[in-house]
Parts: structure tokens; C-alpha cells; sequence
């Protein structure tokens, strides 16, 4: 069992109709991935309450943290897809040996800006998985 060191890992998006490395990424979380349920307990059940498999997943977001350039064409493809909004292939390429990679569609993008006294200026952008997630599995 190896642990992956997480330095190198990269966030791509599509600019121009190539993938691009985003770039001074801080971090970078997918979550709310998972099999969705619902519940299926009965009045004749016994005491504890069940749950079934609805036969969907939900694909989950992913958010990530950056330091910020207002100038940088890759930060500005993020708030592009605000501002004109379209779906966007995009890749988490993981910094193991085999360079694992993660391959989803965003759907939809949320972009914020913290400027704070004695730190950058950063920014944190989440995007909402449309389709299968990518899983590496």
C-alpha cells in the first residue's frame, strides 16, 4: 500500500478546447459523491427504520482553494463560465507513479474572493459534477 503525496497533483479545465493546468492551487476536495437512498421502513418492520438503493448516484461537486491573479486567462475561464455558463470537461490528474487521473463534466461553477489583511489574495471555486464523477476504480 503506497501513499500518495498529494504535491503535483493538478486540477485541468478546458480552455480553448484543451485541457489547462489551473493554476496556484492551494487544494483541491471532491465530495458528496455516493449511492443515493430512501427510506423504506414499514409500519409492519421491526423497530429499526430501513433504507433502499433508489438505483442513482449522485456525482458529488468539486471545490478547490487558490491563491488568485485576476489576470491570468486560466482564472478568468473560471468566472467565463459564470458569466457565459456552459459545461466544462475537466481532470484531476493525482501525483501517484501511474499520474491516476479523475475525468468529469462540470455543470455548473461557484467562484468566491477572500482578501484578508497579512495573506494573498485567494479565491475558492466549486463545480457541480454532471454524469459519472471519474472515479479511478
Amino acid at each position: 500500500m503506497a501513499i500518495v503525496k498529494c504535491k503535483g497533483t493538478k486540477l485541468q479545465q478546458t480552455v480553448s478546447a484543451a485541457l489547462a493546468d489551473i493554476a496556484q492551487l492551494l487544494s483541491i476536495e471532491h465530495s458528496g459523491s455516493g449511492s443515493i437512498t430512501f427510506d423504506s421502513t414499514t409500519l409492519d418492520g421491526g423497530v429499526f427504520k430501513t433504507v433502499a438503493l433508489a438505483g442513482y448516484s449522485n456525482p458529488g461537486t468539486v471545490a478547490a482553494e487558490l491563491f488568485f491573479d485576476p489576470a491570468l486567462a486560466g482564472h478568468q475561464a473560471i468566472t467565463d463560465n459564470i458569466t457565459t455558463p456552459a459545461t466544462n470537461a475537466m481532470k484531476i490528474i493525482y501525483a501517484d507513479t501511474a499520474a491516476t487521473n479523475q475525468a468529469f463534466t462540470a455543470a455548473g461553477v461557484e467562484f468566491g474572493v477572500t482578501v484578508a489583511m497579512e495573506d494573498g489574495l485567494k479565491a475558492s471555486v466549486t463545480y457541480t459534477v454532471s454524469g459519472d464523477p471519474g472515479w479511478p476504480t
